[in-house]
């Protein structure tokens, strides 16, 4: 029992001497009580123990009072692969007898236990370094970047500090100009030179290849901003050897109320990202109204499919009227994205759709919502108007898109009469034939179509000469403002675009209409069909149904599928 004891006194010791860095650290002052008592369980007397670690000494520690025998010391060396790991001289007491060889056994197990501490610590340090260091260069890598990040906001101090994201310029080449083994030197140069004159608690750190993320006080931005625009690095002794770097950054001037460490390296890989992406911009600052864009195009993108699924998104109607009597004679279809019980307003999905196919999507969604709409009305004796459906842009590259509609209006066995699809004109050539070729094929299937965003360029006036539409709308633009203070000539175009539709047979819609001034303005050009805010804002369907139905002789009880 007294050697286990012996043996974990000793153990336990060694442990603790291995993790001692001097003389006067706290772990060696309770090492020496720990090791001296086992030492004296074990019948040894130690004066002094000095180590050596990876060639320098790492400690000394004192285990008794009293002079040491300088004549009686033992030294012990181990050695691995890489070299000379650890060596130690242990001291007796002058005046004490000479180790026996079971004592200088005890000794060397002693010495062995303290010297597998010591290798268990070194590994242990290790990996510490490198979880908080690029082993390439030897700086900090991003563990730290974010570890130094979370702890200043959790000080309240990240207020102090501007982060920056940076991209050496031209490195691809200057490896293939310089090599690779050079280029690995002017990387830890110039991190060398970015360092130098910041403050302890300042960082630099390299996020990958030749990217860099910094954390600096705010009055230290100016002189940095400086190195990045340009700095000589030599990586070699010759007077040629040195080379020219300069670097595109992406900077957030921090706040109090930044919170996470993520916001702060996505903040600064954006604005970067601007910087790479400009031809004129060397260095962007993060922009919290561009991202909080972003942010939402994240958002919808990310939402949109299950907004379809839940429904999150209704159709809406907006009321179109003739402007001989003022009865509803058609409405126009639009989507309404609901979003913790509020409208989003189509400007912010919209446009995010229309980037990719997804706005596809969408449009087939309100196709398809409007068809079991008037499906409803038609089995509840309600005598259904014209519903037109915005079809996007994007449609154009689908050669089987006249099928398709047709395929979702007979799904629901609503009479083709009932549907018109809209469309927006286009000025490409590819388009511009697909556009003529979706125009027939509906016509043939008796679904009418019309031209939204109407211009007066060239191929505004081909498109209506050359494309059989049945309705063009005229854009809100042609009104002018509710005052009528528009200047004659946007009144002349307006006239002289209803009056050619009219020639052509086709009808004209006027869309943003808003006040009787416009309304008088167009029933003098001759357009008999409008739809704005005069009249009606876009509506919930339970609404365009009241209304609806009031335009009707007893009608049913409108309880919709």
């Amino acid at each position: 029992m007294q050697l286990e004891v012996y043996e974990e006194q000793l153990l336990e010791g060694a442990k603790l001497l291995a993790q001692a860095k001097t003389v006067t650290d706290g772990k060696n002052a309770q090492a020496v009580k720990l090791v001296s008592d086992s030492l004296r369980l074990g019948g040894l007397r130690l004066n002094r123990l000095k180590s050596w670690l990876g060639g320098s000494i790492q400690s000394v520690q004192y285990l008794e009072s009293g002079r040491a025998d300088e004549s009686g010391a033992r030294r012990y060396a181990y050695q691995e692969e890489h070299g000379v790991s650890a060596e130690y001289e242990l001291y007796p007491v002058k005046g004490q007898p000479a180790w026996s060889e079971e004592e200088k056994s005890r000794i060397e197990v002693f010495v062995l236990m303290l010297y597998q501490a010591n290798e268990r610590q070194r590994l242990t340090e290790d990996v510490d370094y490198y979880r908080y260091h690029d082993p390439q260069t030897r700086h900090t890598n991003m563990t730290y970047f974010s570890q130094r990040c979370e702890q200043y906001i959790k000080d309240g101090t990240i207020g102090n500090y501007t982060a920056m994201a940076v991209n050496l310029s031209g490195f691809t080449n200057l490896n293939l100009k310089i090599g690779s083994s050079n280029c690995d030197t002017v990387l830890v140069r110039y991190m060398d030179w970015l360092k130098m004159g910041l403050a302890a608690d300042e960082v630099v750190s390299r996020i990958s290849g030749d990217q860099f993320a910094l954390l600096i006080h705010k009055e230290h931005e100016e002189q940095m901003l400086d190195k990045l625009r340009a700095s000589e690095i030599r990586y070699g002794k010759n007077e040629p050897d040195r080379v020219c770097i300069s670097a595109e950054a992406g900077i957030y001037q921090l706040t109090e109320g930044v919170d996470s460490y993520h916001h702060i390296i996505q903040a600064v890989c954006s604005a970067l990202n601007v910087a790479k992406s400009s031809l004129q911009l060397q260095f962007s600052y993060y922009d919290p109204m561009t991202a909080d864009a972003s942010e939402r195009k994240k958002f919808y993108e990310a939402e949109f499919e299950k907004a379809l699924v839940n429904e999150d998104i209704h159709v809406y109607f907006q009321p179109k009227v003739s402007l001989k009597d003022y009865d509803l004679i058609g409405a126009e279809a639009l989507s309404r994205w609901i979003v913790n019980g509020e409208i989003v307003p189509p400007d912010s999905f919209i446009p995010i759709l229309e980037e990719t196919t997804r706005i596809c999507e969408l449009d087939f969604y309100v196709l398809e919502h409007v068809c079991r709409s008037i499906q409803s009305w038609l089995r509840h004796g309600v005598q259904p108007v014209k519903v037109s459906v915005n079809f996007s842009r994007r449609h154009l590259s689908n050669d089987n898109l006249v099928q398709d509609i047709v395929q979702v209006i007979d799904k629901y066995k609503v009479p083709h009469r009932y549907i018109e699809v809209e469309l927006t004109e286009t000025t490409i050539d590819a388009d511009f034939a697909a556009l003529k070729k979706i125009v027939y094929g509906l016509r043939d299937y008796g679904i009418e179509s019309s031209v939204d965003d109407f211009g007066m360029g060239y191929s505004s006036l081909s498109l209506i000469r050359d494309v059989p539409f049945k309705v063009l709308k005229i854009d809100k633009s042609f009104l002018g403002d509710k005052n009528m203070e528009s200047d004659e000539r946007q009144r002349s175009m307006m006239k002289h675009v209803i009056s050619m539709a009219n020639d052509l047979g086709m009808e004209c819609i006027a869309e943003g209409v808003e006040s009787m001034e416009h309304v008088q303005l167009l029933k003098e050009n001759k357009c008999y069909m409008a739809q704005g805010f005069l009249f009606n804002r876009p509506i919930p369907q339970e609404q365009f149904e009241d209304i609806l139905m009031q335009t009707q002789k007893e009608p049913a009880d409108m309880a919709t599928v």
